[in-house]
């Protein structure tokens, strides 16, 4: 049995145009308004905690806190995920995080903060990351019928890209003229997330029914990932990508320092990344249409390990800027293919599970990029690193380009789309 998605809601907006659909658009509004304080929070918190402490040491663990939660908490998540009402979770997820920097406001409003205080409050947000990631993933679901998902996923990515562009930047102007500006952002846009969650339906019968079907426990979504073949090779090639992106983000920071560029410049060519990222977003549909999942996604590590090449060149950091924006256009389409690939092929019964699994794997890409990043440079140099990680993902090319499953992977036709 296959445990539907509130069909109700569903069969509401099923003739809409996703502009006139009001729950998904309340809920991307609200999506905007988390992504806008995730943003601002990358570049606000960090150089609060480091004005505060005056410790680098505490400023990194802060970072390492919230990043060790979120890898703790990613499989629990997802059994929450499968057992009760998603609507609840999402809006109780985005009110805690309210809360917890809210808490932080108050502490720079009466005095200072302590070290106590801020890694809490690292710790709280790396708790309820993945739970509010995976509800939301699950809330678009529950508003946009099966046929419209791949839309409505494509402007979740311009929504992602927007808020990279445009948060740090406003944590940076905010922080400049006061401290506390930037949290106040940071606790309005959880709340409006928080908010307009409420225009997802409740799922509390297909809660029922979820918990009512078997789903291998706690970990069940990481041994499907596991065990079917197309998953597997999926996730492992997914990794890897992760792997090499998060090595390419510290690799370009020294390459600029290390041919005279400036702080300013590091942040103006990663600009330009997230530029290239929001334009990738406009090339979804195209390159869905014209081709296969299997090939885009082999595609990608060609293209990217061609490019990351080329980072070789000391031209500027302009350069460095618009080789990456050119390497991630691909992105959003390969973010849709995750879903595709991956999450539309596992019932629902057992899809927070194997969401919140996927995520917490391609977690451990991202932390290790930094990591091998810095192994190569210290050992190798930053040229002879950027080859290495340009050969990684042609590696990486090859292993997908090995795999039979991959190759002939298929875009699902509409009707299959929710199954």
């Amino acid at each position: 049995m296959t445990v539907t998605e509130t069909p109700q809601a569903q069969a509401d907006s099923a003739d809409l145009p996703l502009r006139r659909n009001r729950r998904f658009q309340a809920l991307w509004v609200g999506g905007a308004g988390a992504a806008m304080s995730v943003n601002m929070a990358l570049v606000a918190i960090p150089v609060l905690v480091l004005a505060v402490t005056s410790s680098a040491m505490v400023a990194g663990l802060y970072g390492l806190v919230t990043g060790v939660t979120a890898f703790a908490a990613g499989v629990p998540a997802g059994a929450i995920l499968d057992r009760y009402d998603r609507r609840t979770l999402l809006i109780v997820s985005e009110l805690v995080r309210a809360l917890a920097f809210a808490t932080l406001l108050l502490a720079l409003t009466l005095g200072t903060p302590g070290v106590v205080h801020l890694l809490a409050l690292a710790a709280v947000t790396g708790l309820t990351q993945p739970l509010s990631s995976g509800a939301r993933m699950l809330a678009t679901r529950s508003v946009v019928p099966p046929a419209q998902l791949t839309s409505a996923l494509t402007q979740e990515e311009v929504r992602s890209h927007s808020a990279s562009i445009l948060g740090p930047a406003l944590g940076g102007m905010l922080y400049a003229a006061s401290r506390t500006l930037p949290v106040v952002g940071i606790v309005a846009g959880y709340v409006v997330s928080a908010l307009c969650a409420l225009a997802v339906p409740r799922d509390k019968e297909a809660s029922r029914e979820r918990r009512a079907q078997p789903g291998g426990g706690m970990l069940g979504g990481l041994a499907l990932l596991l065990r079917v073949p197309v998953l597997r090779a999926s996730i492992i090639a997914l990794s890897v990508l992760n792997l090499g992106g998060s090595a390419l983000d510290l690799l370009v920071v020294v390459l600029i320092r290390a041919n005279g560029g400036s702080e300013a410049e590091v942040g103006f060519a990663f600009t330009i990344v997230s530029v290239g990222g929001l334009a990738g977003a406009g090339l979804v549909g195209l390159l869905h249409k014209h081709l296969s999942p299997g090939a885009l996604l082999i595609g990608l590590y060609v293209w990217g390990g061609a490019l990351t090449a080329a980072l070789a060149v000391p031209l500027g950091f302009w350069w460095y800027g618009v080789v990456l924006a050119l390497a991630v256009l691909p992105l959003p389409a390969t973010m849709v293919l995750v879903d595709i690939l991956i999450f539309r092929q596992v019932d629902d019964a057992l899809r927070g599970r194997t969401i919140t699994a996927t995520i917490t794997m391609l977690t451990v890409g991202a932390a290790l990029g930094p990591f091998v990043a810095g192994l190569l440079l210290e050992y190798a140099g930053p040229v002879p690193a950027v080859l290495a990680v340009s050969g990684v993902f042609l590696a990486a090319g090859v292993y997908a380009l090995s795999k039979r499953v991959i190759r002939t992977a298929r875009w699902p036709r509409p009707q299959e789309s929710g199954a």
